[in-house]
């Protein structure tokens, strides 16, 4: 079924101003529309003198710009910190993190996952015979502290939130799954993230990509609001991310 725009939500991991070397998760509020950019591969051609069509090989590729307008306004923290990321040269908003929550889980946010820390749980057996939600143990992989909690649905486990992303994980954990009413069979498989990341809810689905801030230029014009049509360059592939 198609998903509808409005209920969409950006988030970003911005550099913390309190905590140097570390990151936080922002909502970019109330945009008014967003475009995510392509990524296309370009040709290489290849060619002989005895052909009379060209033919191509995929090249590299060339990330587009991701774009999206919004209403200026001087008293929104994420406004504000975004024309900063615009205008600094500073390393850290060279490769920022980007996120597009889908309306299919309106309000439901990111997390920041920290370097070592638990990114992601994916289902990959729902089982049978759960009447109520299994408790999630996540064990192993050299951290602490990582927890979740699993969702039920049809008597299977159709996804896992992460409550906490932990500290200290060099390899994944384990996961298991206990209670639940008699359930049985479910499995996932979970995702440590090397640098400062998005910890995403299995409950929405997601866009995500990483750019930084190319442009972020004020619009005046008579009888209506200040505009600003942000741009951000991407770097690398995008990932579409399905809600469970």
């Amino acid at each position: 079924m198609p998903v509808k725009t409005q209920g969409s939500q950006l988030y970003a991991l911005f550099p913390s101003k309190t905590t140097p070397g570390q990151f936080e998760v922002l909502e970019i509020e109330c945009i008014n529309n967003f475009n995510g950019g392509g990524n296309p591969a370009d040709q290489i051609t290849i060619e002989c003198l005895n052909e009379t069509t060209r033919r191509y090989l995929k090249g590299m590729r060339t990330p587009g710009q991701a774009t999206f307008t919004i209403d200026a306004d001087p008293k929104n923290d994420s406004h504000i910190r975004l024309h900063e990321a615009s205008e600094s040269d500073d390393e850290s908003f060279d490769d920022m993190k980007f996120a597009l929550g889908w309306s299919d889980g309106t309000d439901i946010a990111p997390t920041l996952a920290p370097a070592g820390g638990v990114s992601a749980v994916s289902v990959t057996a729902g089982g049978t015979g759960y009447t109520s939600a299994p408790t999630v143990t996540l064990s192993g992989g050299g951290g602490t502290g990582a927890t979740a909690t699993a969702t039920v649905s049809g008597g299977s486990v159709t996804g896992v939130t992460i409550t906490a992303s932990g500290t200290g994980y060099t390899s994944a954990p384990n996961v298991a799954f206990t209670g639940g009413g008699g359930g049985t069979g479910a499995a996932a498989a979970a995702e440590v993230s090397a640098d400062d990341d998005f910890a995403l809810p299995s409950t929405r689905t997601w866009f995500l990509f990483d750019g930084y801030v190319a442009d972020f230029p004020f619009d005046f014009q008579a009888n209506t609001t200040v505009k600003t049509a942000v741009s951000v360059q991407r770097s690398g592939p995008g990932a579409w991310v399905r809600k469970v």
